[in-house]
């Protein structure tokens, strides 16, 4: 199997992995998961304080590769300003086949390409896609949530930039230390972890804030707001799938036209019962349950709009007599 080959089912299994498909949904979860356990431990292992770097770097790497996909697929100007940062990707025709069947995206592909091993290449690979630099764009960044919904003073989400960059490089330093080598000798204290913990928290805001205004400016805040908004964007996303499935069924006999449509039936049966599933008890979800809801329904609604699109594609090489 080639390495292209690879990058396209690695690409494939990544998105199995995840609740959601947007940066923005994943990494609250992530993190509040991470701070949970951070905050909670009684007996201050000092073995286990050594794999919260690990983790705090996971979640810093995972969502600049969501936010670069994110950015890219959203079109010009990010996918123009992504032509550098994809230089590198070799393609084969199984690669080039799959971005235009759109099994993967052109944001994905660059997305799990690009090397993100350290801050400063999360830097240069942001302010290139963003044309504008990234570090210098978080010293300003504000929370609009603190300032037009909480009423507080516009201030900077980062009291103090420098100090976080530092952390936050400190904190991949550690990740590397710890994930390849023994370094038995090498104490990590608590306090520099605590440390880098909360800068990492503070810069992935930070990061979030910058990338959600840069794709959404303006976009609600309030909870009603924005499920409002979920909602519209859910219906928008099933007018895409009655679309392929028309298209679909243009191409069909009577027969085939009946079973496609018992078929699709019964799946959006099941689209909402895993949406109901995922997002849980709707009594108990409070005001955040739609937009839950949501997520995991128009992730679901996705899937299978390339589904029917991957069947149509095969349907047609079939008919031409191609293998």
């Amino acid at each position: 199997m080639s390495k292209t080959r690879d990058i396209i089912q690695e690409i494939g299994d990544i998105r199995k992995r995840r609740q959601f498909g947007s940066a923005m949904m994943e990494l609250p979860f992530r993190l509040f998961s991470l701070e949970h356990a951070f905050r909670n431990q009684k007996d201050h292992d000092s073995e286990l304080v050594r794999y919260f770097p690990v983790a705090l770097i996971a979640c810093v790497e995972g969502y600049f590769r969501m936010a670069i996909k994110d950015l890219i697929d959203t079109g010009d100007p990010y996918l123009s300003n992504a032509e550098k940062p994809a230089s590198s990707i070799k393609l084969d025709f199984s690669v080039i086949r799959a971005v235009h069947g759109k099994t993967i995206t052109v944001g994905e592909l660059v997305a799990h390409s690009v090397q993100l091993s350290r801050l400063d290449h999360i830097d240069v690979v942001l302010s290139t896609i963003l044309g504008t630099g990234f570090l210098k764009g978080l010293e300003t960044v504000t929370d609009r949530w603190a300032h037009e919904i909480g009423g507080k003073e516009i201030a900077p989400i980062l009291e103090n930039p420098n100090n976080v960059f530092a952390d936050v490089a400190r904190a991949f330093e550690l990740r590397h230390i710890i994930c390849h080598e023994i370094a038995s000798a090498y104490e990590i204290k608590l306090q520099e972890v605590a440390r880098c913990f909360e800068s990492c928290v503070a810069f992935l805001r930070a990061s979030d804030e910058f990338v959600s205004e840069t794709l959404h400016p303006g976009a609600p805040l309030t909870q009603t707001d924005m499920n409002i908004a979920a909602w519209e964007d859910l219906e928008a996303k099933k007018s895409e799938l009655e679309e392929a499935v028309d298209k679909l069924i243009a191409r069909l006999d009577d027969a085939e036209k009946r079973a496609l449509k018992k078929s699709q039936g019964k799946w959006l049966q099941y689209c909402e019962a895993w949406a109901d599933f995922v997002a849980g008890d709707r009594a108990g979800g409070g005001t955040i349950w739609p937009l839950i809801y949501v997520g995991a329904a128009k992730a679901t609604v996705e899937m299978r709009i390339q589904e029917l699109c991957g069947f149509r594609r095969l349907s047609d090489r079939a008919k031409n007599g191609d293998d």
